[in-house]
């Protein structure tokens, strides 16, 4: 008997049943304008980053003599398709505990007995991990104000000025979600003018000491979504003085959509809720306000720390293809919305979060990859969210001036259309299109189910005279597979940081295309 390798089967499946398929639904895409419409601002290439939890950045990350070569080539895949490297973040809750010793090893973590840490304290060669990060990218100084000692802050933003260097530092970063000190480090009545006094008076003492640029802090790093009921947002802030001294550069608040922090919340963090375009489109709508005050400010606004479920994630639910289809309407959503950056949490379960958590110690179900061997993922590899980021990357490309907008599709709603105008790559049309399927269709979903969740897209309106398209696409065996080897983009794997297999870039049959449910495809006119 013939046999087809289970990767090269994978990738060509969704070709052959495409053909197949009479059941699929045949979608028409409202028209499309030749120049930007209703659209972003121009997309910063840097627009999916990373937040890396500060006591694990050495695990992530390694040392200069011994640099993690996942996490380095996992890194180049993303400078490959936009020309530069993401920012990174190494902050979080373990920030609020931390200490500069210039006499100290890299990193040293004080844990209680049931695997909390309260402290960490890291020396000069704690920077050597952020040294095999490419060469572009740039870094968030996330400090110490958990602990209320200025002169902590201070060490911590001259070490980063002595051994990074100010081409390498795009922003400080005072405390992580300050929202959350009531009760702990802070007062029990902390508020949102509280903070800002204490913003204004740290910015200006660290500025004088320090002689610091004018601009150079980023305000804000709130954890609760900007309800009526939140402590602290942008926009409180701001109505409270918060930029009338000229320190700030940009404005940042937190999302995570779903928690394991208690019952309540995990209760809801499922796969249907999370792969939901009209949720995901709802919750950040929560945010307009907050991107709109920063904005009439002239300043950025970005989302400093995100994943789907907080409290590291949930099992069954992120470490699973799901979390990609997440990551990339979130994404790419986002920046419809204008918000410049959006930071990927990378770490592991902090037991002080929350004493009702469902999650126990270990790297975090969320993780877009597991930098060593665990008895908990195995070895080092890519998670099967990776592909997401490439599908983003791709998106936005390296031209540095290209735009997207949401385009609505009420006929299935759960279709996410994102068109991508870029004038180097073609200036009288749409350049790119996104779109992702996401509709469930699991592993255990049947041929004919799986038929009728299809979409067949036309795309001939959208198409430039005399030249093909090409369509690349982000599958897996289903919604809810954490075989990462068998999530593909373009018909290649990730799991070692690495393309594995033959690309696969398909052309339209007849001007169309069509995708399975818990599919993305970009489209490139």
């Amino acid at each position: 008997m013939f046999n087809i390798p289970m990767q090269i089967l994978a990738a060509v499946l969704p070709i052959i049943l495409y053909g197949l398929n009479t059941q699929a639904q045949n979608i028409t895409l409202p028209p499309i304008s030749a120049q930007p419409t209703n659209a972003s601002q121009i997309l910063d290439p840097r627009l999916a980053s990373f937040s890396i939890e500060l006591a694990y950045l050495p695990t992530f990350a390694g040392n200069l003599s011994h640099p993690n070569l996942l996490t380095q080539q996992l890194m180049q895949r993303l400078v490959e398709r936009t020309g530069v490297g993401p920012d990174i973040r190494p902050g979080g809750i373990t920030v609020d505990s931390s200490i500069f010793d210039p006499n100290g090893p890299a990193l040293v973590l004080d844990e209680s007995s049931s695997g909390g840490i309260f402290r960490s304290t890291f020396g000069p060669a704690f920077y050597e991990s952020l040294s095999i990060f490419p060469n572009t990218t740039r870094f968030v100084v996330n400090v110490n104000l958990g602990n209320n000692s200025v002169d902590i802050a201070q060490a911590e933003i001259e070490a980063a000025i002595k051994y990074l260097g100010w081409d390498r530092i795009y922003s400080l970063e005072l405390g992580n979600e300050p929202d959350h000190y009531a009760g702990g480090s802070r007062p029990a009545n902390w508020s949102s003018s509280d903070y800002v006094q204490q913003f204004l008076n740290w910015t200006s003492i660290l500025t004088d000491r320090l002689s610091l640029p004018s601009d150079i802090f980023q305000a804000g790093a709130f954890a609760d979504d900007p309800t009526s009921s939140a402590s602290m947002t942008t926009v409180s802030t701001i109505e409270e003085g918060i930029d009338t001294t000229g320190v700030i550069k940009l404005f940042d608040q937190h999302t995570y959509q779903y928690s394991t922090c208690d019952s309540v919340r995990d209760a809801i963090a499922t796969l249907p809720n999370l792969v939901n375009h009209q949720n995901i489109t709802a919750y950040l709508d929560l945010w307009k306000p907050q991107i709109a005050a920063a904005k009439s400010r002239g300043k950025e606004f970005v989302v400093g720390e995100y994943s789907s479920v907080s409290c590291s994630g949930k099992q069954n639910v992120t470490d699973t293809y799901g979390q990609a289809l997440w990551i990339a309407d979130t994404v790419l959503y986002g920046a419809f919305l204008n918000i410049s950056r959006m930071y990927l949490h990378q770490g592991a379960t902090l037991v002080l979060q929350s004493s009702q958590q469902a999650n126990t110690p270990g790297f975090s179900w969320y993780d877009l990859w597991y930098p060593i061997y665990t008895d908990r993922f195995g070895a080092a590899r890519a998670s099967p969210s990776f592909v997401a980021y490439l599908l983003i990357t791709e998106a936005i490309g390296t031209s540095q001036r290209s735009q997207l907008s949401l385009v609505d599709v009420p006929a299935y709603p759960q279709l996410a259309a994102y068109a991508i105008w870029d004038p180097p790559a073609r200036a009288d049309g749409v350049a790119r299109l996104a779109l992702l399927n996401l509709a469930a269709r699991n592993m255990s979903t049947s041929a004919a189910d799986a038929a009728r969740d299809a979409v067949t897209v036309n795309l001939t309106p959208y198409l430039r005279e005399g030249q093909a398209a090409r369509v690349k696409r982000m599958t897996s065996p289903g919604l809810d597979s954490k075989d990462v080897s068998r999530v593909l983009w373009a018909g290649q794997s990730y799991e070692n940081g690495t393309a594995s297999g033959e690309e696969t870039v398909e052309s339209l049959v007849d001007g169309k295309v069509t995708l399975q449910g818990s599919e993305g495809i970009l489209v490139f006119f």
